[in-house]
């Protein structure tokens, strides 16, 4: 009777049946990371943690660029125009051909400017600009791949994104195995860059199989009226994924100025752990919730539709924060080493404002669903300035710990202030959103 009952639950639900089956390929992507941490932890220790992280925030700034930006504008079009074979091929060429251009000058940028990027970045501390020199090379295949995952999704095609990604996790992974063993941290940041062309190689087969389709979607002209479309969302997204990996990038500053690089690497390594565990709810967002928010149209659905999120989806998250901070010890010796105990500290302050970040992104991605810029724009630069501002204070007082603390605090506002901008479409009973 009870599996029946979850059987005709997960049928009925379509959030649920998402989600459980995007746990299935998580738990994959999060087993990979873990052995992943481990070896940087072996192998590099806490300051390579440092120098890593601040190598992932600057590569997830560039390719941002060179995609214009246009990834939620991508899956929220492909979305809305799945049924109309002619507005659809447009649209998908208009985005790839632009961020495709786009993404080649930004690289001939990197290779021109990679000593001086490579100063900036890494401090003076390495020199690694080889590396910026290969970001710069590989650009326009990251940026392609990212894209059309973003296609793939808006198609609604989630489990074939799950398994893209699961495969080039798996491949991922050993091939960064490979890279630290044998050229430490130079092999790491190496495989970062690589395991991109890895993703677009295997989503390009999966593509294959349309490949009418692909010749007639390259033979269609840009339209600018589309482009304009997408130029909304672009700006949008770019200004997040652009300033937020430099905010980042200032704490980390700030937390090797004041407490030393091996404090910066034990925040790093909390940020990592993070980012395993909010796989669950952020590729839920991108699978379900942008594009079902982008289908929409009033505010009683919306309404049902976020507080289905909260009933369904943020309890069990919630409760897997409980039973992280309870086995953090233990965690932390078996996905890094006891080298690593130091950062305990953080975990009720990052698992604390990772519940509330969940809790205000569902419904931050309404204003991307439905394009509203000013009001995106105004609260991003609200959020990101609270959490550079107490941050660095914070970190002052408290060390290392106090990145963490600005973290809770940005949320718990940013929250506060969706509420209050949404509180019509959540807690009134009108029509139209």
């Amino acid at each position: 009777m009870k599996f029946r009952f979850l059987s005709r639950l997960l049928t009925q639900n379509t959030l649920l049946r998402v989600s459980s089956f995007n746990s299935l390929g998580i738990i994959i992507r999060v087993g990979c990371g873990l052995i992943m941490s481990k070896l940087i932890a072996f192998y590099l220790g806490a300051s390579g943690m440092a120098v890593l992280g601040d190598l992932r925030n600057f590569l997830n700034s560039v390719q941002s660029i060179g995609q214009l930006g246009f990834s939620n504008g991508v899956i929220k079009y492909v979305a809305e125009h799945k049924e109309d074979n002619n507005q659809l091929r447009i649209s998908i060429s208009t985005a790839l051909k632009t961020s495709l251009i786009a993404s080649i000058l930004v690289g001939i940028l990197l290779v021109v400017y990679a000593v001086e990027l490579d100063k900036y970045v890494f401090n003076n501390t390495y020199n690694y600009a080889t590396i910026i020199k290969l970001v710069g090379v590989g650009l326009p295949l990251l940026s392609l791949n990212a894209l059309v995952l973003n296609i793939i999704n808006g198609l609604g095609k989630y489990r074939q994104v799950i398994y893209i990604n699961v495969i080039t996790n798996l491949l991922g992974v050993c091939l960064s195995a490979v890279l630290i063993i044998k050229y430490n941290l130079f092999g790491a940041l190496l495989a970062i860059v690589v395991s991109g062309i890895i993703s677009l190689i295997i989503a390009g087969l999966f593509l294959l199989k349309k490949a009418s389709n692909l010749k007639l979607i390259f033979t269609e002209k840009i339209d600018f009226r589309i482009l304009k479309k997408f130029s909304a969302y672009g700006v949008m997204t770019l200004f997040s994924a652009v300033t937020s990996p430099w905010i980042y990038m200032g704490i980390r500053k700030t937390i090797i100025e004041v407490d030393g690089i091996q404090k910066a690497g034990y925040w790093d390594a909390m940020l990592r752990l993070s980012d395993y565990y909010m796989m669950f709810a952020t590729t839920l967002m991108t699978l379900y919730v942008l594009p079902k928010l982008s289908e929409i149209k009033t505010n009683k659905d919306f309404r049902i539709e976020i507080f289905n999120f909260y009933k369904t989806i943020l309890p069990v998250f919630g409760i897997g924060l409980i039973i992280i901070y309870i086995f953090k010890t233990l965690l932390i010796k078996i996905v890094f080493n006891t080298s690593f105990l130091e950062m305990q500290s953080i975990f009720i302050w990052q698992l604390s404002g990772d519940f509330f970040k969940v809790a205000s992104l569902v419904i931050a991605y309404q204003l991307l669903a439905k394009n509203r810029f000013w009001t995106f724009i105004i609260t991003q630069i609200i959020s990101l300035s609270i959490i550079y501002i107490t941050s660095t204070q914070l970190i002052g007082t408290y060390g290392f710990v106090g990145a963490s603390m600005g973290h809770l605090i940005s949320y718990v506002l940013y929250l506060i202030l969706l509420l209050f901008i949404f509180r019509k479409a959540l807690f009134r009973r009108s029509s139209l959103i």
